[in-house]
């Protein structure tokens, strides 16, 4: 059975406090259930703020099975280079470090983050010249691994991309009073920009339209409008168009020798990758450029008024955006979470602790502004109902993409050439 769960001031209290509910997707009855109405009706009124935000986590991503959980990347880092893995947990200590950082089972996890912070913490503070380039060596082959692991949008099959694809239809396109979507992503790999592809949406991601493509965050104030013939009005903006926010860097950014960051094909090679891979430093991390530039858009984002943010599959794992959006809710009056990800109510689950207890209490409290369900990206994107039409031209381009398909699967049957 499909299950989710679902949690806000809405919901009918049972007993003394207000605790989840579960729903079952699969349930013929379920439309006759009000709090599934409840969270219909919520999702929808959230997708009508006039700014609405989206921060999209891992979990987004790991409705693909080619996508690297954190404990893949652990395995991964390890199988690069045993030896030197072994080495390494040995400088820092790491069985010691897992037990005293709140681990209460005294077993030793798989925790990548915490490796890697470990690294960093004695690269600073360590003067043993061999110790250091052991570090060394090893962050500059994680750093790879991670990388490498990310980039895995070209072994996706095409079936594989429905939830993406229905979640950028359903919330890209937006009235023209009604401002951009803003999707901000902590992923590196690019299945948003994929899923874009699909679905011929154009992304405003900061880079400008030339070649090459540097970072030039001016490009996330202009906008694309239809100028032909038929539409000469200064309003006619083209539909589908978002922006998109890559946070802690992508699979596909270098940085060149004199700083500027550049978009790359991203099958060629990386000299200097741009992206914060996963310790407790990227905290100060993202207060270098680019990565301040999407930071202090996010954080000007939540302070305005009629906002919306959709977190998807994040886990709240980030110190400074956990503290933007905490603080949005102190005070902006006008501003409304919904959270979606894998298991939130779950204590011996990877959501953070602290935030599920402030959200959960706040809703207890009589906060609307929150909502929370459990669940994973594709059990929300099914959750998505269809707000729009398809555009004649729209259903002529599928057409004929289905078209063209088909043809060409006849001729390899056949082996024409």
């Amino acid at each position: 059975m499909e299950k989710i769960q679902f949690l806000s001031t809405f919901v009918k209290r049972v007993g003394d406090l207000k605790s989840p509910v579960e729903l079952d997707l699969n349930d013929s009855k379920i439309n006759d259930d009000s709090n599934y109405q409840t969270l219909l009706n919520t999702i929808n009124n959230t997708l009508d703020f006039d700014n609405l935000i989206v921060l999209a986590g891992s979990g987004t991503s790991l409705t693909f099975k080619e996508a690297p959980s954190m404990r893949d990347l652990w395995d991964q880092c390890k199988d690069a280079n045993s030896e030197l893995f072994e080495t390494v947990l040995n400088i820092v200590q790491y069985d010691k470090n897992i037990l005293s950082n709140g681990n209460e089972t005294e077993t030793v996890c798989n925790d990548i983050e915490l490796l890697l912070s470990l690294c960093d913490q004695h690269i600073a503070l360590s003067f043993d010249n061999e110790h250091l380039i052991s570090l060394n060596s090893f962050l500059d082959k994680s750093k790879q691994v991670i990388l490498d692991a990310t980039d895995f949008t070209d072994n996706i099959d095409s079936k594989e991309w429905a939830s993406h694809d229905k979640f950028l239809r359903t919330l890209g396109r937006r009235s023209p009073k009604q401002q951009r979507l803003k999707l901000f992503t902590t992923n590196y790999d690019l299945a948003f920009e994929h899923s874009a592809s699909n679905t011929g949406f154009v992304v405003v991601d900061g880079f400008e339209f030339s070649s090459p493509s540097y970072f030039n965050p001016t490009w996330y104030r202009y906008d694309i409008v239809d100028r032909s013939d038929e539409s000469k009005s200064s309003s006619s903006y083209i539909s589908n168009v978002f922006h998109l926010y890559k946070m802690h860097g992508s699979v596909n950014w270098t940085r060149e020798s004199n700083g500027r960051v550049k978009k790359i094909d991203y099958k060629a090679g990386i000299d200097e990758p741009v992206f914060i891979y996963p310790s407790s430093s990227k905290y100060q991390t993202s207060y270098d450029s680019p990565y301040l530039d999407m930071m202090s858009s996010f954080l000007h984002c939540l302070q305005k008024p009629k906002t919306a943010l959709i977190c998807l599959g994040f886990g709240f794992n980030d110190k400074h955006i956990n503290n933007a959006i905490t603080m949005a809710l102190r005070t902006n009056p006008e501003f409304n979470v919904l959270v979606g990800t894998k298991d939130p109510f779950d204590e011996q689950g990877s959501f953070n602790a602290d935030i599920r207890d402030l959200f959960t209490s706040a809703i207890e409290e009589g906060d609307r502004r929150i909502s929370i369900i459990g669940g994973t990206f594709s059990q929300f994107s099914n959750l998505l109902q269809e707000r729009r039409k398809e555009t004649p031209e729209e259903q002529l381009f599928k057409n004929f993409e289905k078209l063209t398909e088909s043809i060409a699967n006849r001729k390899v049957a056949k082996n024409e050439f």
